[in-house]
């Protein structure tokens, strides 16, 4: 501030308009913020009017009416009541929702409101009175949002899945971020998501630091851990020697070929059901079945 002069409740509510600008963009703002006061002030002191001016003149939307709100700058346009209160109503679709959620999520707490409410009118006119779908969000993001926010909410839609980003977060907060801990974050991950989805083991690496390499190596190799979805149905198909012989009319291949084919049908192979004269045999949901009936219940499910 050394080449400009100030009065001192200018100089006052500039540091307050500093303060109230997010962490990781202060050093990058503050600058341009000071040039663009030294043209206001036209080399005249700098008081409390030409800041507020400057505010409500030169800065963008809608950082404006965020900055406006916590310098307490009333205005009828741009006013955090006003916006929050004409939030426009929309309908969200796919994962649309949160990830608006996430990006909002970076805003600094006491400037939320007034963001939701200008981030959702920007969000209602790309839907044009239409549902809103995960790219209007995105398209928000990488026209509106500045960095390093852009990439960090990038970075997060990309954990996303068809689970609840927060599972990962809560089993981090649990375990801590030690590679050591790693088995065990995997297995919590797949005990409550059901599986692991590429997003979640994405999402292990970003919260914990672990390369993602690792964890992908360590989920591939041991049998217990699943990268696809169970199907509605699991399947325990039995391929015992016993069941091998007895099975003269090809009937597991049949088995095996229609839940291969199913959307619907985990199928695990498995060496030995103890019911080795009743070829074929499958546990299907925990109930075995025998023979023709095995067959019957495949074909009713697929």
């Amino acid at each position: 501030m050394a080449d400009i002069q100030w009065t001192p409740e200018g100089e006052q509510i500039f540091d307050k308009l500093i303060q109230a600008v997010p962490e990781p963009m202060r050093d990058g703002i503050k600058p341009k913020l000071l040039e663009m006061l030294a043209a206001k002030a036209a080399g005249n002191p700098v008081t409390e009017d030409i800041v507020k001016k400057m505010v409500e003149e030169d800065m963008p939307e809608p950082q404006r009416s965020a900055l406006m709100a916590a310098l307490g700058i009333s205005s009828g346009d741009n006013g955090a009541e006003e916006a929050a209160d004409d939030t426009p109503s929309v309908s969200w679709t796919g994962k649309s929702e949160i990830m608006f959620e996430i990006m909002l999520g970076e805003v600094p707490e006491a400037m939320r409101g007034v963001f939701r409410g200008k981030l959702m009118g920007v969000i209602s006119q790309k839907c044009q009175g239409g549902d809103v779908v995960e790219d209007h969000v995105l398209a928000v993001v990488n026209e509106i949002v500045p960095e390093p926010f852009k990439s960090t909410i990038l970075k997060k839609f990309k954990e996303l899945g068809d689970y609840d980003p927060k599972i990962i977060d809560d089993i981090i907060a649990r375990h801590g971020t030690s590679q050591d801990k790693l088995m065990y974050i995997l297995h919590d991950a797949q005990d409550e998501i059901g599986y692991l989805p590429v997003e979640a083991l994405q999402a292990i690496s970003n919260k914990s630091g672990i390369n993602l390499s690792i964890i992908y190596n360590i989920a591939t190799f041991y049998k217990a851990f699943k990268m696809t979805a169970p199907g509605k149905h699991h399947v325990k198909l039995c391929c015992g020697t016993a069941c091998h012989l007895h099975d003269k009319d090809g009937i597991a291949a049949e088995i095996e070929q229609t839940i291969v084919q199913s959307d619907d049908m985990t199928m695990e192979k498995t060496l030995c059901l103890g019911c080795c004269d009743c070829a074929p045999v499958v546990e299907v949901d925990g109930k075995v079945f025998k023979g023709r009936d095995a067959k019957a219940k495949i074909d009713s499910i697929a």
